[in-house]
Parts: C-alpha cells; structure tokens; sequence
C-alpha cells in the first residue's frame, strides 16, 4: 500500500502526512509516500537528517515538468525513487500518448500509466506490454475511486481490466477509493468502493467478476487464505500497490481479519 495522503479526499499538508508516514514506514504493508511533482521541492524542506524514504512522484502538472522533480529526488540522498505515475490525457489517442510517454520517461524506477476507461484501452496495455517486453520499466493503472460517483469503475470495468493485465503478463496499481479491504458502501457518500482484497483475489483468478462483487469479510479472508502457491505469486507479481490516503484503515482491516 501506497501512502496517498497528499492527494484527495485526504489532501493533508506535508507537515501532517510526513511524520505518519515515518511512523507507519517499518510497518511491512507501507509502500511509497506519494508525492506530486509540484511539491518535491517543498518536501526537500521538510526531511528529517536521518530520513530514508522510498518516494513514488505523480506528475501533476504534466510529463514536460517531471525530469526536474526527479533529478531532485534522485540527487537527494534521503530520497529513494521507487515510482513514477503518469496519467494520460484525456483529451489525446491514449495508445499515442502512452507510446510518446514511455519514450520521455528515461529512468531505471519502475512507471505506471494511469489508463482512462475507454472503448482503446486494450490497445493501450497492448502498447504498454510491448514496451515492457522491450526493456521498459513500465506498468498499468487504474483509477478506482475518487470524489465523485463516476470516478468508481464498475465491477465489470475492473474485471476487464484487471483480466487484461494479467493476459498480457503487465504488472499494475490501483488508486483512489480502496481505503478498505472488502467492497462496502461508504456511509456518508453511498458511493461503493472496491476492496483491495476483492482486487486482489480477482488478480489471482485471473479477473474474476465473483471475487469483485464479493461482500463477506470472513469469506473473502479465507478465499485469500486458500490462494495456492501459483496464485499468490501471479497476485503479487500483477497487483503490486495500491494508493490510500487513509493508511490507517487498510492496516486494521487486515489485522481485524487476522491477516497480518
């Protein structure tokens, strides 16, 4: 899991999201802290002498703008570069875009294509899984959730997607919405939200739509638990992250299901 906090529903200050994620940051399930490329600078300022932190840079503002926020994690010594997430334009052919993307991003971290939910996108991963056959350290992503109702892909969508992934051996991250380990609906929104272990059995299954509409806690934690040997490592090796702005959440659900 991916520490999000910086980025909405959350949108903490760095002041805040920092310190908790060092103290979250030996926990065996916390990944990268997630930072926009706007805001490298900024976290410069705030690092502690003795921090060491695995850094995943979001390219807010565009490609055009990331090899200066990169060179700036790379020459810092209490920064490691772990990730780099790009989102494709809407408004372009995504195929095209990813091709001239990969191209732009010369550097060994491991980059991950936020790939939008259109009628192409199986020519996108295509595109994508070429590249990654070719030597590029390069992945897929999904966007899961967000602040409004149409920013959650169905359950369908994910299994496409998902199924898709795992066909053409392409690693991938989801983010946004999965604060939670099984599919709920939140309360205060009535949106309903994927959970990470739905999308991670889907994964193992090779994108099954049973494992995403899945709602039984105590099922899903035993369905994860009977995951054979070959399973567990196709799910390891496709799902790699996801991205949560609430850290706290996913720890717990996973405790209280005695999965940790």
């Amino acid at each position: 899991m991916d520490d999000a906090a910086l980025f909405p529903p959350a949108r903490e200050s760095l002041e805040k999201a920092l310190p908790a994620y060092r103290d979250a940051a030996g926990d065996v399930v916390i990944g990268r802290f997630l930072c926009p490329a706007s805001r490298v600078a900024e976290l410069r300022t705030l690092l502690a002498a003795d921090d060491l932190l695995d850094v995943g840079v979001i390219a807010d503002t565009g490609v055009d703008d990331l090899p200066k926020a990169l060179e700036d994690v790379v020459s810092e010594p209490r920064l490691r570069l772990r990730g780099i997430e790009v989102a494709l334009p809407e408004d372009a052919d995504q195929a095209r875009a990813a091709t001239v993307t990969i191209a732009a991003l010369a550097t060994e971290a491991p980059a991950f294509l936020e790939v939008r939910r259109a009628a192409s996108w199986h020519v996108v991963l295509d595109g994508i899984a070429a590249a990654r056959e070719a030597g590029a350290q390069v992945g897929a992503k999904l966007r899961t959730g967000g602040v409004t109702a149409d920013a959650f892909p169905s359950p369908d969508e994910v299994a496409v997607f998902v199924g898709a992934c795992v066909e053409r051996r392409l690693p991938f991250k989801c983010t946004a919405g999965l604060h939670h380990a099984v599919r709920h609906a939140d309360p205060e929104t009535g949106f309903v939200h994927h959970g990470f272990l739905n999308i991670l059995l889907a994964t193992a299954h090779g994108g099954s739509i049973e494992d995403l509409l899945a709602t039984d806690p105590v099922a899903i934690a035993s369905r994860v638990r009977g995951l054979t040997d070959d399973q567990r490592e196709t799910a390891r090796r496709m799902f790699t992250a996801f991205g949560s702005c609430d850290i706290d959440s996913p720890r717990s659900d996973l405790a209280d299901l005695d999965l940790l």
